[in-house]
């Protein structure tokens, strides 16, 4: 990890432990060096910070545009690997940084869904991530996240926030429009028995 991305990633996990009860599980399954994309669910604003604590390597992300409007907010978020990403069209320079850098054997952080989901429920994913990891042949940690719409609850009555990783799903190959559609639906078929893992422990 670089020195800024190191210093950021210790305070937030320390404050999410102290303040949330934070704790992952199975962290061991993420790929310690290569190239990987994570693909998490996505209930609350924090997941990004969250999943990426709990991480164990350095990770990118893709942020919805309209965050890196305030300079100063942009550069702190471009310095903690953020890229900037249009929603609801298939933004392809921000798809075309995520492949750079997993040819570079970097790990990208990703939400299929694209939006958070208001009622918590696993929804359907977007073919981007199936593009991204199919065109790099990367492969694929589903990561599940719970806990993380409560923040705001009083203490006593709010879980702690839990983020698990499942084992890596290999991409195969993906060459086309309907590959690259049935390797997300392949992820989130792994989101979803992650989340039965978890509230199976």
């Amino acid at each position: 990890m670089n020195f800024h991305y190191r210093l950021v990633w210790t305070v937030a996990r320390t404050l999410a432990r102290l303040l949330w009860g934070f704790r992952t599980l199975w962290s061991e399954r993420i790929p310690r060096e290569g190239r990987v994309v994570i693909a998490c669910n996505h209930v609350s604003i924090w997941d990004a910070v969250f999943a990426s604590v709990g991480c164990p390597r350095e990770v990118s992300f893709l942020a919805k545009e309209e965050l890196f409007r305030n300079p100063l907010f942009a550069w702190f978020i471009r310095s903690c690997n953020a890229i900037p990403i249009r929603r609801g069209i298939l933004d392809r320079r921000a798809l075309r940084t995520a492949s750079r850098l997993l040819d570079a054997d970097e790990a990208i952080l990703m939400f299929p869904e694209g939006r958070r989901s208001p009622s918590g429920e696993i929804g359907d994913g977007r073919p981007g991530v199936g593009f991204i990891a199919g065109t790099s042949a990367a492969p694929i940690v589903p990561a599940y996240i719970t806990g993380s719409r409560a923040l705001g609850q009083a203490f006593r009555r709010r879980p702690p926030v839990t983020v698990a990783y499942g084992e890596p799903i290999a991409p195969g190959k993906a060459e086309t429009s309907e590959d690259y559609r049935a390797l997300t639906d392949r992820i989130m078929e792994g989101i979803r028995a992650l989340k039965s893992e978890v509230e199976g422990r």
